[in-house]
Order: C-alpha cells, then structure tokens, then sequence
C-alpha cells in the first residue's frame, strides 16, 4: 500500500515541475521587458543629462528582471492537488487527485482507487500532456528592447562624456582629501607642534578641502591641488617647527611626485593605445582617442586636446593620427621638463626649510643685531648726507645715492663720508648693480613700494612719439617707504596674475605654455 502511494505522489510532483517551468517561461519574458524597459529609459537619459550611472544601473534593472521573473514563476507554481487535478482534467476524471486525497486509507475502495490512479500514472505522458508553451510575440519584444538597450548604451555624447569627466575628478578628488586628513592627523598625533599652530594648519586644510571639492574639471582640480601644495611650502617656510616644516614640505614633495607618476603611466598608455590604433579597428581608435582626451585633462594641455578632437572627428585618418601623434610627444616633452623643475623646486624647498630652521634658532641674537645696526645705519646715513654735500671731484658732484643688488633700494647700505657723520652698517642687500637673472630663491626678503601687493590702475599715459626721454640729476633723489616681504609671497601672486591674464587672452597655446614654463621655473 505505501508503495503505490510514494508511486501516485511522486509522479504528481514531477507534473507539477512541470507546470513550474511553464510558469517560469510565462513570467520571464513580461519581467524582463519591464526591466529593459526602464534600462531604455535610464540610457537615453544619459544622452543628454550627465549622469555617470544611468547606463551600469540600466545594466542592473535588467539583471534584476531576470531573477524577478524566474521567482514569480517559482511562487506560481501550483500545489500538489493542484497539479493532480490538472493532470486529472486531461481525461481521467478526477482518479489521480483521489487517490492522492485517499493517502493513508486502507479500506477497499481507497486500494482500488490507488491501484486504477497507478493504471493511469504508468500510461501517462507528462511532456506530451503539458507540453512547453513558449510567446513568440514575448520573446521577439524582448530581443528588440535588448538592441535598443545595446546601441543606446553606446552611444557617445558629449553629455556622457561630461559625466565620465565628472566621475573621474571626484575620485581624484576623494583621493586628494585622504592625503590631507593623513597630513592632518600627523600633525594632530605630534606632541612637539603646539596647539595654536596646529589648529592653524587645520584651518588651512579645511580650506584646500573645500576648494578640492569645489573643483568641477581637472583643469580646476590640477589649480587647486596646485594652491595646496604651494600653501603648505610657504606654511613649511614660514614656521619655526621643524617637525611641522618637515611634514608639510613631505606631504607637498610627495603629492606632486604622485601626480607626476600618474601623469607619466597615463601617457605611456596613450602612447600605446595610439600605437596600437594605427593599425587597429574602430574600438582601438576609440580608445586612443579617450586616453588622449584623459591626459589632455590631466595636463590641461590644449594642443593635445585639440589634436584628441580633430583625430575623432576625421574619423581617424593618417592626417589627423601624425598630428596626435606630434602633440602627445609635445606634451610629454612639457612633461619632462616639469618633471625637472620639480626635482629642482624640490632640493631648493628642502634647503631653504634648513635655512628657515637654522634662522629661527637664531632670532633672538639676530634680533640684538638688527637693534645695533639700525641705530648704526641712522649714524651712517647723516653722514652719508654730508660727505655726498661736501665732497667733489674734477668733474662735478659725486650723487648721494649708491644701490647695492639686483636693483633693490633700502633703508640701509653701505657707505662711508668725510662730512659731519659718518658710520657703517650691514644691510641684506648685496650684490652689483647689473643684478642676475633668475639668482632669487624663494626663501628671500625683497623690499617692494607701498600698494604694489595689489592692482595699481594709477599708470597712464601714452608714448611722447620720438622714442626719447629726459635725464635728471640730483643731490636729492626721491624715495618711498616699502615693505620688506619674502619672495614667495610675491612670486606667486604674480604667478597667479599671469596665469589669469594668458587664459582669458588669445596667445597660441605654444606661446602659454612658455609663459606658463617661464613662471613656473621662478619658483
């Protein structure tokens, strides 16, 4: 008797497999149209509004679809009475489900209701009874909307390339801001930098994160990290801490080697992406032009970018591929060189953080000294005043003034007289009068006029037409008061200026980056 029951049940279970699959394949194609479906809607989205998601999330909808009609269909499977009264409406008048609901029973009908359903169940044939019902209607839909999602998602539009531009900044961005909150908790952990100085440092930091995370382009991700690392040499320069100068100047040394790094391996990729597109096909070319475009963006380099985009948009002929060519061996030559200036900027950096150490040990006697000298340089220029007064030569008046170094005037000099006074005094400013090019470093003090920190719109005039001019002399030059001031307070500024000024202006781009080299090299 158990035997014809384990017999009756477990041929109603495989009809009712049966049934599950036809229900799976009912369910499936409605769910993944509806998922494809919204993947459409996401993708052409993406073709206008950029959105750096739309299409891995299209990708997703569609994969969920797939699960999501396979467990419908699952949780429309029928039951086991269900499946034998299904089998039984195939003719056989209910003699299957009664047997099933017999189960247990050992009276003479329920054995003879069994042993007529296992009659039954040996003759039946459950794939020709049910057979596989597949929609062709279903299925075609399905592979439409799949091609549709296909050629959408592939589609490049300036929007996804917005989207991708933006994708790449933030993580650069998000990068760039762990480097800072690593230098922020470096100086946080030091017991040897003191409270006022570390909250000051923090301030600073929190400004440079907020710019990092302004930046909406790697053109304007580049300028910030720029300003980043130039704020904390200068803090590095200034401070008298040794252990905070030497953590700051680490932290700046080492983001610019990194940039530099990650600039070199992206060239050598588009180098060998290009390489390869010579004679490759269009996803080859494709991607050349994409690593081109990327390195232009790291290294706002504009001739390499525009060669990027006259290469796509001659589809790639040998024209435009020597010209790409041309300017990504242009750019890594700009590279190199920057590289140079930067192991150059480098050594000067760390030289003049000694220097600043060894200067600050010393401020207390400097101090005294400059008390001395300032008291000498008064004696000194009374009698400076005198002797110019006094004394003449065969040819005239000897002039009252002398300038020592690079062109510089100050307060003190060196001088001597035969009037009424007459002293001696050591200034910081030595040097002939022709001066050198390019012989200042960051870490000098320059004397500079009141006001030219700032824009001065006060000069006008015009050229007198005859390309003369007029001479004056006198016992009694002019002079103004000024400020003394570190050179790279003022150099960067300046750097700054004229950054601004060749962006907004129409130089060839050539022209920019040898102006750009030439201020990038003063520091």
């Amino acid at each position: 008797m158990e035997q014809m029951e384990l017999q009756i049940r477990k041929f109603v279970r495989r009809v009712r497999s049966r049934l599950r699959e036809q229900s799976i394949l009912d369910s499936l194609p409605a769910m993944v149209e509806i998922g494809l479906g919204i993947g459409i809607v996401l993708s052409l989205v993406s073709l206008a509004v950029p959105f750096y998601y739309a299409v891995p999330l299209a990708v997703v909808a569609a994969a969920v679809s797939f699960f999501v009609g396979i467990g419908l269909g699952i949780h429309k499977t029928p039951t086991m009475k269900q499946a034998a009264l299904l089998a039984d409406s195939k003719g056989h008048k209910e003699k299957i489900s009664t047997a099933l609901y017999l189960e247990g029973k050992e009276d003479a009908f329920a054995i003879l209701q069994k042993k007529d359903a296992i009659r039954i169940v040996n003759q039946f044939e459950i794939k020709k009874e049910f057979p596989l019902r597949i929609s062709g209607k279903r299925f075609v839909m399905v592979f439409v909307l799949a091609a549709i999602f296909v050629v959408t998602s592939y589609i490049d539009t300036p929007a996804r390339n917005r989207a991708v531009t933006k994708h790449e900044v933030a993580k650069d961005v998000k990068k760039e801001i762990a480097k800072l909150e690593k230098v922020e908790k470096q100086i946080k952990e030091s017991k040897e930098i003191s409270e006022n100085e570390t909250k000051e440092i923090e301030n600073q930091l929190e400004i440079a994160k907020k710019e990092l995370k302004e930046s909406k382009s790697q053109e304007e991700l580049t300028k910030a990290k720029e300003r980043m690392n130039k704020k904390m040499e200068m803090a590095a320069e200034k401070t008298g801490n040794k252990t905070l100068s030497e953590t700051l100047q680490k932290a700046a040394t080492g983001s610019k080697e990194q940039d530099f790094q990650e600039r070199q391996e992206l060239a050598k990729e588009a180098e060998e992406a290009l390489e390869k597109a010579k004679n490759g096909d269009s996803r080859d070319k494709k991607k050349a032009y994409e690593k081109l475009s990327e390195l232009s963006e790291k290294l706002s380099d504009e001739e390499l970018k525009n060669a990027a985009e006259a290469y796509r948009e001659a589809q790639q002929s040998e024209l435009s591929y020597a010209a790409a060519q041309s300017a990504l061996q242009n750019a890594m030559q700009r590279m190199n060189q920057s590289s140079q200036n930067l192991a150059s900027s480098n050594q000067d950096s760390s030289n003049q953080a000694s220097t600043n150490n060894t200067n600050q040990a010393n401020n207390t006697g400097n101090s005294n000294n400059q008390a001395n000298n300032g008291n000498n340089s008064q004696s000194q220029s009374n009698g400076q005043n005198q002797s110019n007064q006094n004394q003449t030569n065969g040819s005239g008046t000897q002039g009252n003034n002398q300038q020592n170094g690079n062109g510089s005037n100050s307060a003190t000099g060196n001088g001597s007289g035969n009037g009424s006074g007459s002293g001696s005094g050591g200034g910081w400013n030595h040097g002939s009068k022709e001066g050198a090019e390019g012989a200042a470093k960051t870490g000098e003090n320059i004397t500079i006029p009141d006001g030219e920190l700032g824009n001065d719109e006060n000069l006008t005039g015009k050229a007198n037409g005859n390309n003369t001019g007029t001479k004056e002399k006198s016992n009694q030059s002019q002079a103004w008061s000024g400020n003394k001031v570190s050179y790279g307070e003022v150099s960067g500024k300046y750097k700054d200026k004229a950054y601004k000024k060749i962006e907004g202006s129409n130089y060839p781009s050539k022209m920019k980056d040898k102006i750009k080299n030439y201020f990038d090299g003063l520091n």
